[in-house]
């Protein structure tokens, strides 16, 4: 298993992020070139089960995902199916002068035939720092978009 960190800063308050972050089933709005389809099987006081489609590394798989929203500022994703099965990362929020901290400790397991790729790791965590950018960056038009949201 590969343990690292990423961060990254917003403009908007932390519980507009929190909230535009854990509404599961709208990532295919706010990322739609990775989202394409997001299914919950389960939403109780152990977590939202959900089956995404999502754009992996050029692919589209899908896979089986665990999200535990602990409010005001954690969210804790755990892939149960596909070739991460076993990653989980945890997801912090805190305000900052100008907006909000991101930060994310990402536990990263790699599977099957893509255990034989040279550096996946090193590519994972490279890909995975640009879609947080990526995210950041969504969001913040998101929210400009749908001013409702906010509220």
């Amino acid at each position: 298993m590969t343990v690292f960190d990423l961060s990254g800063n917003s403009s908007l308050s932390r519980d507009v992020v929190f909230k535009i972050s854990t509404d599961v089933t709208n990532f295919h709005n706010i990322m739609p070139n990775y989202f394409k389809s997001l299914d919950v099987l389960s939403n109780d006081e152990s977590g939202i089960v959900v089956l995404e489609k999502i754009n992996f590394l050029g692919q589209s798989v899908k896979v089986k995902t665990k999200h535990l929203v602990l409010p005001p500022n954690i969210h804790k994703v755990f892939i149960l199916t596909g070739p991460l099965r076993g990653t989980f990362f945890i997801e912090q929020y805190d305000p900052a002068s100008s907006g909000t901290l991101i930060s994310i400790s990402v536990n990263l397991k790699i599977n099957g035939i893509l255990k034989l790729i040279p550096f996946i790791d090193k590519i994972l965590r490279k890909k995975m720092s640009s879609v947080m950018i990526e995210f950041v960056n969504s969001a913040e038009k998101y929210i400009i978009e749908n001013k409702s949201v906010t509220s």
